[in-house]
């Protein structure tokens, strides 16, 4: 009988450890490179994953805000060899996301008719020794004026 109560508990408690760890996994700020097989297929999006490989040595950084619902992922390369070249290849790749371009960035709006929280950004900077790719993600969130037009 004590097993069975033992199991029965932890039955119940198993889903409350698997929210909770599939939580923390996924909020918050995690650095992490291309060697970390599990870091970068979790946390890095399909789209980057066709980055090109600027350089070996690049730095992964993955922000998700539950607060806000978004998500940044950064790839910081050093150690470029001709970086004008690199950066040109970097901006191309945006480039085949399609969407909207100004300066050196890409917007990909998933509603063309609402452009203000629903879209995915792209966008190459240049720092004095670096490249970067910055990845950011908004998550559409109803309003409650929409919820109720909805009803109706």
């Amino acid at each position: 009988m004590k097993k069975w109560i033992l199991l029965l508990f932890v039955a119940l408690l198993m889903p409350s450890f698997f929210i909770y760890g599939w939580f923390s996994l996924t909020t918050g700020e995690h650095h992490y490179s291309r060697t970390d097989i599990f870091s970068y297929w979790l946390y890095t999006p399909t789209s980057l994953r066709q980055a090109p490989a600027i350089s070996e040595n690049a730095e992964y950084r993955y922000i998700y805000d539950p607060d806000s619902q978004h998500m940044t992922v950064t790839i910081l390369w050093k150690n470029i060899g001709n970086r004008v070249l690199q950066k040109a290849q970097l901006i191309d790749f945006i480039q085949k996301q399609g969407g909207f371009e100004q300066y050196d960035c890409v917007w990909r709006y998933y509603d063309e008719k609402d452009y203000t929280d629903n879209y995915r950004r792209y966008c190459v900077f240049q720092k004095s020794e670096t490249l970067e790719l910055e990845y950011f993600e908004t998550e559409r969130r109803i309003s409650t004026v929409q919820k109720i037009s909805e009803i109706d």
